[in-house]
């Protein structure tokens, strides 16, 4: 019943009171480099992670005192970009920038791979609404159903160029969308009355 935030280091991830930052638990996430830098998933007593470099993803069911292994496997390797979780799916980059990378949908709850779409590169990814928001490496911003039986575009637009690393934003039926050089767009997709 007590608020925790979850951390991602090198090594491991951690489990702290919000409150006075005492640590709760942790789970040992040990990759080729000491790069955890997509933020974990915590769902119903269970903690997706997920790092790139070859590492891969794991669910971890966590009790007060024991950490269990779900599944683990090499279907979701998030370089610097997190997944997203929409109703029991996971929906996230897999692959590094020296890679070629895709997109790809998991089972939550087995970590089965339900869909792959390639050229999508090391791009980004959020969900709104239903809709994936995706914003490709090469700038190209796409949305489609966030649905488990395949990528489905229903609208997309070249929006930028050069490397797209950074999650798109959604406010105000605004979506902002930024390159590496800093440029930033946003596109309206307000309905009109």
């Amino acid at each position: 019943g007590e608020r925790f935030a979850i951390l991602g280091s090198g090594k491991s991830y951690v489990a702290v009171n919000v409150k006075n930052g005492q640590e709760l638990w942790r789970v040992p996430w040990l990759t080729q480099f000491g790069v955890n830098a997509a933020d974990p998933i915590w769902e119903g007593g269970q903690l997706f992670v997920s790092s790139g470099y070859g590492k891969g993803a794991a669910l971890f069911k966590i009790d007060e005192d024991k950490r269990a292994v779900v599944w683990q496997n090499k279907e979701m390797r998030n370089q610097f970009n997190s997944s997203v979780l929409w109703q029991g799916f996971l929906y996230g980059i897999d692959g590094d920038a020296s890679t070629k990378a895709a997109l790809k949908c998991l089972e939550f709850r087995t970590g089965a791979v339900r869909w792959t779409h390639a050229g999508i590169g090391t791009g980004a990814l959020t969900v709104a609404d239903g809709k994936l928001i995706v914003l490709s490496e090469r700038g190209e911003l796409i949305v489609a159903p966030a649905a488990a039986d395949g990528f489905k575009p229903i609208a997309s637009a070249q929006v930028l160029g050069g490397k797209c690393w950074t999650v798109p934003a959604l406010a105000h039926g605004r979506i902002y969308c930024r390159n590496a050089d800093g440029d930033l767009v946003c596109v309206d997709v307000r309905q009109s009355k």
